[in-house]
């Protein structure tokens, strides 16, 4: 499979790149021009705008699915920080769509978060006062308005919900859940597995899956 990996620089792209090509899938690599991302086997990396529809259309070029990593430049949790671009993330997905129409690439996945839309109301309230209290504040309404431009796409879309990411290795144990409970917590590493074995079957099973490893609550 070919896939397009949007925001490949950043924590979780970096482990969708190499998850991929260990896979055996081949991946390009789409990130901003000022990026440093090395050039591997089995990646081509392509640099430019990721709001510029038609730099999109010829990173997709060919491409079976995009999966997307991107988020939001923001200096820091305090209540007081903002994204220093509110609008990327709906800018990009609007491009997206429309460089992956062009492209003729019909699947795409994308990286949002535990508490996003309808999911705000099954995470712990605990998560809840965090979030009102923090720069996440301004993110999670974000991350909403990006979902609803990829959910009416009228792709086969995944938006993936993860619990509070961490660096730790992957454990292989990452599942769908109906909610969170205590420290939820999931690697990146099984961030990424999870969805490149959501991408290797067809189409998605679920359109909003709400995912994690530790603090899980049954449906």
């Amino acid at each position: 499979m070919k896939i397009a990996v949007l925001g490949a620089s950043g924590a979780c792209g970096q482990q969708l790149v190499a998850q991929a090509v260990d896979r055996g899938h081949t991946v390009t690599s789409v990130v901003r021009a000022t990026s440093e991302v090395p050039e591997t086997a089995g990646v081509t990396v392509s640099r430019g705008s990721l709001t510029d529809e038609l730099f999109l259309v010829e990173a997709l070029e060919g491409c079976d699915a995009v999966l997307s990593a991107l988020g939001f430049r923001i200096g820091g949790l305090g209540p007081w920080n903002k994204p220093v671009d509110p609008s990327f993330l709906q800018e990009s997905a609007t491009a997206v769509v429309a460089a992956a129409r062009r492209a003729g690439v019909k699947r795409l996945m994308a990286i949002s978060s535990g508490g996003v839309g309808d999911s705000w109301d099954i995470v712990p309230g605990v998560f809840r006062l965090f979030v009102r209290c923090t720069a996440l504040r301004h993110v999670l309404p974000r991350l909403g308005d990006m979902e609803n431009i990829y959910l009416s796409s009228g792709l086969d879309v995944c938006m993936v919900r993860p619990s509070g990411l961490t660096d730790g290795e992957a454990t292989g144990k990452a599942v769908v859940t109906g909610g969170f409970s205590g420290q939820a917590q999931i690697p990146r590493a099984d961030v990424a597995a999870w969805m490149l074995d959501a991408l290797e079957r067809s189409p998605f099973a679920e359109q909003k899956p709400i995912i994690t490893v530790t603090g899980a609550v049954p449906f």
